[in-house]
This record gives structure tokens, sequence and C-alpha cells, in this order.
């Protein structure tokens, strides 16, 4: 089965891919600002030793892994995926790493555009494709095949 995405109302998407229905809802403005101060704490003690590679591939190798989440995101039980439901591949997370300099270029406007829109985005996800979730269910789908049943008539 192919998957597929839904924008619901109530800032909810649900993602249908292979026999799974996962309902997620956008992570809040509080649950991603938590997230960002524990990987800055986890970024600047690593930076010590390999300065902007160490924090780059700290955001793009574990946001592009199975995980889809920093320790700060799954901290808060929060993960990226991409625009279509799916897991974001490394040029996307590396996208959203660079993309929060353009945050900073534009004085934290492109924090702020969260409040702005529909997918709760900032600058740095609406750039690469990307949405922020909290996974709020889960559910097995069962595929129930029709048979249509013939009766042989007898003349």
């Amino acid at each position: 089965m192919i998957g597929s995405i839904h924008y619901l109302q109530n800032n909810t998407v649900v993602v249908i891919s292979g026999d799974e229905e996962i309902t997620y809802v956008f992570a809040s403005f509080g649950e991603r600002f938590v997230a960002r101060l524990l990987d800055i704490l986890i970024v600047v003690i690593s930076s010590i030793c390999i300065p902007l590679i160490g924090s780059w591939l700290y955001f793009a190798l574990q946001q592009s892994g199975p995980l889809q989440a920093t320790v700060g995101q799954r901290t808060m039980d929060i993960k990226v995926l991409s625009m279509d439901g799916q897991k974001i591949n490394f040029g996307q997370a590396t996208g959203r790493y660079f993309g929060n300099y353009l945050n900073i270029m534009t004085f934290c406007v492109g924090y702020f555009l969260f409040f702005t829109n529909d997918k709760s985005q900032c600058l740095h996800d609406i750039v690469s494709q990307c949405i922020v979730v909290r996974e709020v269910s889960r559910k097995k789908i069962t595929v129930v095949e029709e048979y249509k049943i013939v009766v042989n008539e007898r003349q």
C-alpha cells in the first residue's frame, strides 16, 4: 500500500503507511523550545571539540536517522517528518540545520512564522519541506479483501 498524509483540522495529521495509521498533532512552540534548549546544551558541549561540523552532524544525522529526532526532541516526544509524512532525508535535515541561520539573520522572525501558518512551521521547516509533530495514536489497519460469490445457475 502506498502511504498518504492527511492534514485535518485541530492541528492533526494522519499518516497511512503500510498497515499502520498514525495520528500526530503539530508540536507546540513550548515543546520545540525546550527540545531546542536541550539540543543546544549538547551541541555546545560537543562543539568544544569539533566546531560547526559537530553541531551540523548532530542535528542532521539524528533527524534523518531511524528515530527522526534529536535527543532534545525525543525528550519532548516530538519528531520531524517530511511534508508527505515520511522520514526526512539527510539533505532535508541539512537544510533544516542551515535554515536556522536564516532565522537568526531575520532577527528571529523565522521562528515567529510558527504562529502564522496552519502547519506550525518555522522558516527552516518551510525551506526544508518538513513538519514537527507529536504522535497521538497508532493503530494497525486490517485490509479485508472483498470476494464476489458467484452462484452457478442451472437451466
